[in-house]
């Protein structure tokens, strides 16, 4: 039997059909692959490949050009797009520019560039570098709906350390230590705890402050840094929001940096590279989509002084969730690690010669849920406040006596109270105002442990009953 030529009607419909097979493959594969919890950028990159030579089969069906013709317009075409991304990517091969910053890639920190790794403190900033960085505020994150915001600028010159102190700080009467509240980034220099503090004592005050690090950190940078400073006075801040989940995630976080390698050129620059952090992008956009509506997480504020109100933001509040979940971050086992920190700082503060003060952080909402009004419909006023000050200081105090504890919250919520946004309205750190209140609540606890000391000094100086007095030989009797 002869075969039946294919005339050039069915030939055509043959490579329309296997064009349209080799699309329904692609958009297969992207919906499998795209559209999970664990989607990655080399599934969009691999994606993205697959549909550009998906783009070519009905072009090369439906073309009457010969088959170098064909070739030709191909590697034509592919040719200027890896031109293209040649020239995206030459900034991060050559490590001038990191696209993980650029398209806010989560990445750990100590495997960022501004960052480098320790095996103790996990990671500490380069030092003698300036810090430039622009971001929105944290509690935008995860809304949906919000209207346009401030951008939040830090333009600072870290110190021989990586701190934000002034170039030449040698020496500090107070140092104080903690994780991202204590940095400031979201603050001029002027404007953090410490230049207030140091302006009400009138003494140098150390910031030792690093975003990102919880308390194992913190009394490791109490035991590098403070010997060097000399400080007669450390206040610890303790943040409500995340240093007891840094205490459960610290140790594997230090495996994990103590198990690091060299990284090769090629790892290391495609972690840099704009296709894997522009794909992640991407990638990431189902979960901004998915986000929850602004509107059901507002709380207004309103002026005493004037008709205005302004919109706090509670988009990740630390009592979000039921009674129970709230009540479990402060389990014994938790407040236990916590209590083996602080009697390990005291006893090292007892080594070099210092006092030692607690200062307990707030959460933005524990300030401000009485203070604002929210929807019918929003779940914030269900949301829990807890007794965690109180278990914080019941650590301190078992710890050692000798610690101080101070509770911000008061001083915080007195200037709530009086009209005054201590805290940014879309994001979980102090605002300016926030970083003066807290100044203030720490100068006074230092001026009153002076009067306290200068007060036993003197008493322990003045002559008790049958003391002698002076150089006449009298002695002095009665009551």
């Amino acid at each position: 039997m002869r075969r039946t030529a294919m005339t050039p009607r069915r030939r055509r419909l043959a490579r329309v059909l296997t064009a349209a097979c080799w699309w329904a493959l692609v958009a297969w594969f992207a919906r499998q692959t795209l559209h999970t919890r664990d989607a990655q950028p080399e599934h969009l990159i691999a994606t993205v490949v697959l549909a550009y030579l998906a783009a070519w089969c009905p072009v090369l069906a439906m073309a009457r050009w010969s088959p170098a013709g064909k070739l030709a317009r191909i590697g034509a075409c592919t040719t200027s797009l890896v031109a293209a991304f040649t020239l995206m990517e030459s900034p991060a091969a050559l490590g001038v520019v990191d696209y993980r910053e650029v398209f806010h890639t989560p990445t750990p920190p100590w495997k960022r560039s501004g960052n480098l790794p320790d095996p103790d403190l996990l990671f500490v900033r380069k030092p003698d570098q300036r810090l430039r960085l622009r971001f929105q505020g944290s509690d935008r994150h995860d809304l949906r709906g919000m209207p346009p915001g401030p951008a939040y600028d830090c333009d600072t010159t870290l110190d021989a350390q990586g701190f934000r102190n002034p170039a030449r700080l040698e020496s500090a009467e107070v140092a104080l230590i903690g994780d991202s509240f204590v940095e400031g980034l979201q603050v001029a220099d002027a404007e953090l705890v410490s230049a207030r503090l140091s302006a009400l004592i009138d003494a140098p005050v150390a910031n030792l402050g690093r975003t990102g690090y919880g308390p194992r950190q913190e009394l490791a940078v109490l035991n590098r840094y403070g010997p060097q400073l000399g400080p007669r006075t450390c206040v610890w801040f303790f943040y409500e929001g995340n240093d007891l989940q840094d205490l459960d995630s610290y140790p594997t976080d230090r495996d994990r940096v103590r198990a690091l390698r060299p990284e090769s050129f090629r790892k290391a620059w495609y972690a840099r590279s704009f296709a894997r952090n522009a794909a992640g992008w991407l990638v990431r956009r189902d979960d901004r989509d998915a986000a929850i509506p602004a509107q059901s997480r507002t709380g207004r504020r309103h002026d005493a002084s004037s008709s205005s109100a302004t919109d706090l933001y509670f988009s990740c509040g630390v009592h979000e969730g039921n009674a129970s979940a709230v009540a479990g971050r402060a389990k014994p086992e938790k407040l236990e690690r916590l209590k083996e920190v602080f009697a390990d700082a005291a006893a090292s503060c007892r080594r070099q010669g210092m006092d030692l003060v607690v200062a307990f952080v707030p959460a933005k909402f524990r300030v401000y849920r009485d203070l604002c009004e929210f929807d019918a419909d929003s779940p914030c006023p269900g949301w829990q406040v807890d007794d965690l000050p109180a278990k914080v200081q019941e650590a301190v105090r078992a710890a050692s006596p000798e610690i101080s504890f101070l509770d911000l919250t008061p001083a915080l919520r007195t200037r709530a109270e009086a009209g005054e946004l201590v805290y940014l309205a879309d994001d979980t750190h102090w605002s300016a105002q926030g970083h003066q209140a807290a100044a203030e609540a720490v100068a006074e606890v230092l001026g009153d442990r002076r009067r306290l000391v200068r007060d036993q000094l003197t008493s322990a100086r003045s002559p008790g009953p049958d003391w002698p007095t002076g150089s006449t030989g009298r002695t002095r009797s009665g009551p």
